[in-house]
């Protein structure tokens, strides 16, 4: 059994909605190159910006294909996913997902608490055991304090690596995850820079 004591934090199962729209990412100043240049990806869906590895010139972005009705009057919450298998291969890549219209047990904004279930659902999906857990908290270029939690686990042969971050930003979630069946994923500078490019905001 997965378990996570700073924040109660643990990874996305990567299950989502109905499928809208798959999204190559190729423009005049970031052609689609597979194995040579990291990719400045930028999702509007998402509300995010971040650093892909190289290897990520075709990232696919995932969205519901129509916003799921309210319940009570309260909007359903919303999932985006943006992914790559790196240089399209299995066993290595890397994923941002966004949750929208998430709230508390009272209806609030959300907390830790729904933090750590998404990451929790992913964990036990991928079957790996949490290694190292250390709380964040980063000063973004405006100014603004964002909040959470690093996790880092490896599977049951203690070779393949998992780097799961989830964060708190103005009552949105995002997970940011990293998988590296071969090992050597906490240490990789392309991955490092991933996860500390991520700004919240697609501009």
């Amino acid at each position: 059994m997965v378990r996570i004591l700073l924040l109660g934090l643990l990874l996305p199962t990567l299950a989502w909605a109905q499928i809208g729209e798959v999204d190559p990412v190729q423009s005049a100043d970031n052609p689609l190159v597979l194995g040579q240049n990291p990719v400045n990806f930028s999702s509007e869906e998402g509300d995010f910006r971040v650093t892909f590895p190289s290897g990520c010139g075709k990232t696919v972005t995932r969205v519901p294909s129509e916003d799921p009705p309210d319940v009570d009057g309260v909007p359903a919450i919303r999932v985006v996913a943006s992914f790559c298998d790196r240089n399209q291969e299995k066993g290595e890549g890397c994923s941002v997902t966004s949750y929208f219209n998430v709230t508390n047990a009272e209806g609030g904004y959300p907390g830790s608490d729904q933090v750590v279930e998404r990451v929790v659902r992913a964990l036990e999906t991928m079957k790996v055991s949490i290694r190292k857990q250390t709380h964040l908290r980063r000063e973004l270029p405006d100014g603004t304090i964002i909040e959470g939690l690093d996790v880092f686990a490896s599977d049951e042969a203690g070779v393949g690596q998992t780097w799961v971050r989830g964060l708190l930003h103005e009552g949105d979630i995002f997970i940011l995850s990293a998988w590296k069946s071969t090992g050597g994923l906490w240490d990789d500078p392309s991955y490092i820079t991933f996860f500390n490019s991520f700004q919240p905001g697609a501009k």
